[in-house]
């Protein structure tokens, strides 16, 4: 029975691996990063070297993540397809711990009542296939940056699976049993350090030991003392929270916070509220707009077609007539979970497991986007229990269920793989989103910053003259076309729209950094330096702003002052090949030719075709051969 179980596991990963393979070959050859790619891995210095303390600082609640981000940096650099094959087979990894999920379940199960009429690893052969072959999938592996929720999630499972093991053990395997039960403490710590949303384990945990495990020695105190452990790791996420630090990158820094700062000291944080994220809307809104996300995510799960990357989903201010009927039918759908407990306990457990997933996100905490379909991922496993259930318990032929999964499984590896096509670019994955939401000024301005990269100025100006037309207050848009138009020499037009990007949005840094270097372009130096500084304040870690300001105080002849703004620049950035090679130069200037020397090999070994800075290295030892003949 041993030998014929490990030959099953074998067998399973290996279907799931090529079948995962299969349906993402499409998007794996994709070379492109998407959106919170940029802010997270291509422009994040903190993953080009190793250094746990930092990363830890910059990804905060998710620094395991960020861990992986580096670790995948130092193999393949900035190639994103080698980032997304990894994504792809940590979600083959997360297929393969639901068939092991439901694998014990249905066993623990089978040995209180017997409802399934089939060898029992088959259900969860087509569980762990229907997870994997879903096109709600698609999102979480091809969006780099939601390795947050893929991570997540494994840990989670493998916490979760870990648990029902140590829990199932026969009586005499104390050790075993204890080996496994510290396996998912160890595999909830790694779940912490990957997502908040983690905070529901200890909960799913008690409902799933409540719904399947029995409490043994009919003591429910040691019930809870076996699961205190994991309420009390969950415990981490609000406390690192709390101490974010200002350095953390935008996508790890997540709840609401202010910030003051005086003439003595920098920025510092002094209110922090762990109950709502950056940018958000209103709680109530919140809560109401998600009363009817919930019901299309039910929708995508059993029907996923129109799926969008970039919704334009309204907000619901008031209860109206669809928000009632939203709230019905989920009240319903909790009622079915109460019914079914008796006699159909999994299809219960399923229903009670997607709102248990979403619960974080989808509840009265809100978060900058009120719909994304990669927070779908983990609660997508409670629809997997679902209909695993209906399709295998019922007391038909068995090779009938298996032709009734198979034609499910055929027809969603269709659709991922079709969408999977939408995720080959940037302009396709755009294209599509505008398609499905031809109001959302977002869209278009990401698609103009895509026409921007690719070198198509007039199609990437008409984009975020678009996204204005629909959003006159989207001050990223201005930003946007104003560096556009810096770029193309029509300084004029730039500085009109970098003075609006800031009119409407007084603490956009980058605005004012763009702005600053129309201004010394112009000759207008100190306007150029109000503006650096003014960027340096709202963020002190935006390293282009000490390099550029350096280069007014070089102008000024403050050589101690610009060495001191390049250094800064490089210590938030430590390949920043051009502040290398300004240091060099005011370096230089100060006749430390050997440290001038050192500066601008550092930049050409950053930058190989840096051509400044090969020319001034070689005038620098021309210079020094000259002082020492």
């Amino acid at each position: 029975m041993k030998n014929n179980s490990r030959h099953w596991y074998l067998w399973v990963f290996i279907a799931i691996i090529v079948c995962g393979f299969a349906l993402y070959v499409p998007s794996l050859h994709s070379r492109t990063f998407y959106f919170d790619d940029y802010f997270s891995i291509q422009n994040n210095e903190i993953i080009k070297k190793i250094d746990i303390p930092r990363i830890f600082n910059a990804f905060n609640t998710r620094s395991l993540v960020g861990l992986s981000f580096a670790l995948n940096y130092r193999w393949c650099t900035l190639h994103a397809d080698g980032y997304r094959l990894i994504n792809l087979l940590i979600h083959c990894l997360n297929a393969f711990l639901v068939y092991w999920l439901i694998k014990s379940t249905l066993y623990v199960y089978a040995a209180r009542k017997s409802v399934f009429f089939c060898r029992l690893e088959w259900p969860a052969f087509f569980a762990s296939m229907l997870f994997l072959c879903h096109p709600i999938q698609t999102e979480p592996v091809n969006f780099i940056t939601q390795r947050y929720v893929l991570m997540g999630t494994l840990f989670y499972l493998a916490s979760l699976c870990f648990y029902v093991k140590s829990m199932s053990m026969h009586k005499g395997g104390e050790a075993k049993q204890s080996f496994y039960y510290i396996c998912s403490l160890i595999t909830a710590i790694a779940a912490v350090l990957c997502k908040e949303f983690v905070i529901t384990l200890p909960l799913m945990l008690l409902v799933y030991d409540f719904y399947f495990l029995d409490v043994g020695d009919g003591a429910w105190w040691k019930r809870c003392r076996r699961l205190l452990p994991f309420f009390i790791i969950v415990l981490i996420v609000p406390l690192l929270l709390l101490r974010t630090p200002r350095e953390a990158i935008g996508t790890a820094d997540i709840a609401d916070s202010h910030f003051i700062q005086t003439s003595r000291m920098p920025a510092v944080r002094n209110h922090i509220d762990l109950t709502r994220a950056h940018g958000s809307i209103g709680r109530k809104q919140y809560f109401l707009t998600e009363v009817n996300v919930m019901c299309t995510y039910v929708r995508l799960l059993f029907l996923p077609i129109n799926q969008n990357f970039d919704y334009d989903y309204p907000i619901s201010y008031q209860v109206d007539k669809k928000t009632a009927l939203c709230g019905v039918f989920l009240l319903c759908l909790l009622a079915l979970a109460g019914v079914t407990y008796t006699s159909y306990r999994i299809v219960s457990f399923g229903i009670l497991w997607f709102f248990i997933a979403l619960s974080v996100e989808s509840s009265f905490i809100p978060i900058g986007h009120v719909i994304a379909e990669y927070r779908l991922y983990l609660a997508s496993v409670g629809f997997v229990f679902l209909v695993t259930a209906l399709i295998y318990m019922r007391q038909a032929d068995v090779k009938k269920c298996h032709m009734i999964a198979a034609l499910i499984l055929m027809g969603f590896s269709l659709l991922t793989y079709q969408r999977n096509k939408v995720w080959e670019n940037e302009i396709t994955l755009w294209t599509d989103a505008i398609e499905k939401s031809p109001h959302k000024a977002s869209a278009y301005n990401n698609r103009g910053f895509v026409y921007f990269e690719g070198g198509n100025l007039t199609q990437a100006i008409a984009d975020s003259t678009k996204a204005m037309d629909i959003d006159p207050h989207y001050a990223g848009a201005y930003n946007s076309r104003g560096f556009m138009y810096d770029q193309q020499g029509r300084l004029t037009l730039a500085l009109a729209d970098y003075d609006k990007a800031i009119d409407i949005d007084p603490n956009y840094a980058e605005a004012y950094n763009n702005r600053g270097n129309i201004c010394f372009r112009l000759n207008n130096f100190s306007q150029a330096m109000a503006d650096y500084t003014k960027a340096i304040e709202i963020n002190p870690n935006l390293a282009q702003a000490y390099n550029n300001r350096g280069l007014i105080y070089k102008k000024q002849n403050n050589f101690t002052q610009a060495i001191a703004d390049y250094t800064k620049a490089i210590e938030i950035n430590p390949d920043y090949a051009d502040a290398y090679n300004n240091r060099g130069n005011a370096y230089w200037q100060q006749n430390n030719l050997p440290q001038a020397i050192a500066d601008y090999t550092k930049a050409i070994e950053i930058n190989p075709g840096h051509a400044q800075a090969h020319i001034n290295l070689k005038n620098a030892y021309s210079q020094l051969r000259q002082v020492r003949p």
